[in-house]
Parts: C-alpha cells; sequence; structure tokens
C-alpha cells in the first residue's frame, strides 16, 4: 500500500499544568511569547490592517481536535475524506484528529487570539475547513489528499495547506505528479491558493529539489529557524515558480527554538506543544495569503504581493533557483505606494 507521511521532525510536548503570566503585548495569549515565528515574519504590525476576518483556511492533514479551546468555534465545516479515493462526495465522518499534527498546522494558521488561552494564529479571525485524509499514524492513501483538497475548495475555502511530506514521496510514491497537479488546479481553478510544505527530505543531507513542482499553481514553503537561516532539514524549493520560506523551527534539540502551537494528545485536553519542519513552516504562510484575501487582494494578486514583500534571501537555500527570501506580512499587508 502506498503511503504519505506528514513532515513532522521532532516533538515535545508541554505540561499543561504551568501557564506563563499573559504576555503584555499585541495579545493576551499566555504562550504568546513562544511564537517567535509572529515576530520575524511581522504579524503584530500586519494585525493593525488585517486579521484574515472571514477567509475559509482548508485544512488536508491528519484532522483537527475539535474541542480544543483555541480552534473551537473556528472550525466552520469538517469530514474525513480517509477512503474517499479522491472523490469528494464519499468523504464522510468525523474529522477528529487523532495523531496531532492537523490540530498544530491548524493553531499555527488561524488559533483564536486574545481569548486569554493558548497561543494566536497569523489570521486569528480566519476560519477553517478540515478534510482529515491521513490516520493516527500520520500516513494515508494519496487519492484521499486530492479527495480532501477537492471538499475544502467545494466548502468556500480560499487557502489550501498541504503541508504533507517530502515532495518525492508525494510526488512519487504517492500521488504521481500529474495527480498533485489535478489537485493544484482545481483549487487554483477554483480561486483557491495552495500552499504546499517543501519536506524535510535534507535532515538526511540528500539536497533533494523540488523540481517535480515546476510551473505548478502552488506556494512552495521552505522552513527556517530562529536564526533566520534556511533549517538544515528543509527541502529546496528548486524551481518551484512560486516559493517562500517561513518559520518552521530548527529541530536543533533546544525546544523553543521550534514552533509553538496547539496540539492534541489521547486523553488531554487543550493540549500545545513545539513541533519543527516546513509542515510547520506551510501554515504561517497559509495565514499570511488569508491576511492579504481579507484585505481584498485576488489569489494572484495575493500570491504576487507575499512574493515581492518578502525579506529578500533571507531563508532561502544556496541551491533553490527562485525562493524569494522569508515572508513578511507587515510589508505585505501595509498599503501599496
Amino acid at each position: 500500500m502506498r503511503t504519505i507521511r506528514v513532515a513532522l521532525l521532532s516533538l515535545a510536548v508541554t505540561a499543561l499544568a504551568f501557564v506563563p503570566a499573559p504576555a503584555a503585548r499585541a495579545s493576551n495569549d499566555p504562550f504568546f511569547k513562544n511564537q517567535w515565528g509572529l515576530a520575524r515574519i511581522g504579524a503584530e504590525k500586519a494585525w493593525t490592517r488585517s486579521t484574515g476576518a472571514g477567509v475559509r483556511i482548508g485544512i488536508v492533514d491528519t484532522g483537527v481536535d475539535l474541542n480544543h479551546e483555541d480552534l473551537a468555534g473556528k472550525v466552520v465545516e469538517s469530514i474525513s475524506c480517509v477512503g474517499s479515493g479522491g472523490d469528494p462526495a464519499k468523504c464522510k465522518g468525523s474529522a477528529q484528529d487523532d495523531q496531532g499534527h492537523g490540530t498544530h498546522v491548524s493553531g499555527i494558521a488561524a488559533a483564536i487570539k486574545d481569548n486569554g488561552k493558548g497561543i494566536a494564529g497569523v489570521a486569528p479571525d480566519a476560519v477553517l475547513l478540515v478534510a482529515k485524509v491521513l490516520g493516527a499514524q500520520g500516513t494515508g492513501q494519496g487519492s484521499d489528499v486530492i479527495g480532501g483538497m477537492k471538499w475544502v475548495v467545494d466548502h468556500g475555502a480560499k487557502v489550501v495547506n498541504l503541508s504533507l511530506g517530502d515532495p518525492a514521496q508525494l510526488v512519487g510514491a504517492v500521488i504521481n505528479e500529474n495527480e498533485l497537479k489535478d489537485g493544484v488546479d482545481y483549487a487554483w481553478g477554483h480561486g483557491a491558493v495552495p500552499v504546499i510544505a517543501a519536506g524535510n527530505s535534507n535532515t538526511g543531507g540528500l539536497g533533494l529539489e523540488g523540481s517535480n513542482y515546476g510551473d505548478m499553481n502552488a506556494i512552495i514553503v521552505g522552513a527556517t529557524g530562529p536564526d533566520d537561516r534556511s533549517a538544515s532539514y528543509s527541502t529546496s524549493t528548486g524551481s518551484a515558480k512560486w516559493a517562500v520560506a517561513a518559520p518552521g523551527g530548527a529541530d536543533d534539540q533546544k525546544k523553543d527554538d521550534d514552533i509553538y502551537s496547539t496540539f492534541w494528545i489521547s486523553g488531554q485536553k487543550n493540549a500545545y506543544t513545539y513541533l519543527a519542519g516546513t509542515s510547520m513552516a506551510a501554515p504561517h504562510v497559509t495565514g499570511a495569503v488569508a491576511l492579504l484575501l481579507a484585505e481584498g487582494y485576488s489569489p494572484q494578486a495575493a500570491v504576487n504581493r507575499l512574493l515581492e514583500t518578502a525579506d529578500k534571501g533571507v531563508g532561502c537555500e544556496a541551491n533553490s533557483q527562485t525562493c524569494r527570501g522569508r515572508i513578511n506580512v507587515d510589508r505585505a499587508t501595509a498599503k501599496e505606494k
């Protein structure tokens, strides 16, 4: 059976008994101070202009913790597309997360801000459409991924997050290039911006390139650490026509160098943890696109704006041919001159 694995590198679950005092900054959420990635992309200033209000974000992943305190009420529709075979009409059942990855991704993109709980998402007033396409082991069928993409788009998603693994596995071993292109083209053709994690193949020093993305209508995202350099594990975005970098964590055994977000753990409520991977970088970009769409940008104009306002060259690996730099939502949401 062909499988696909989420682009997840590290996990350090945070004990829930300790809750630090609320941060006296742009959010009263107690763990906001842990979110160094938001500072790197200029989120605080961007929020004075846009919070992504009303934009529907599609999360195609392991599902979401439907009862999480920082996400409850944000999920306007959800479903399981496991076993759909690529047909969104066959999606049915609960999208409840049983692995954790999708909940983490969802929080990065759109966790509730200023509720005095947990964290803040990049687009805190956006809402979520969730399609569960991977199971408890973080594996699943490529066709189900396509079914999930189509389902969220059919239900109004304007940006679709795919934090689903190494591009060589995603395009080759699980979904052939034409199948993935079909899913991406379906989203783009229906007015939604696909955002895809570049993958973590470089962990073993393989230096694989994202050449399979070619002219695909999707933003391909590499990861940076808190030092603004390309993370050692981050796969090259290669020749992808739309490529950027975003905070994904260092994966250097120092947990607070990674990305802090909502999580699901069996038997626990309202969990949070640090993870690292391009899976964490992608939802920063997804949230950024939502901020721009809420400002009235068209899908193409939002992509163009994000690319042209990126911090040039920051976080782009040496062998990337097209990476524009690390996203800067402060600059992107500012009034154009």
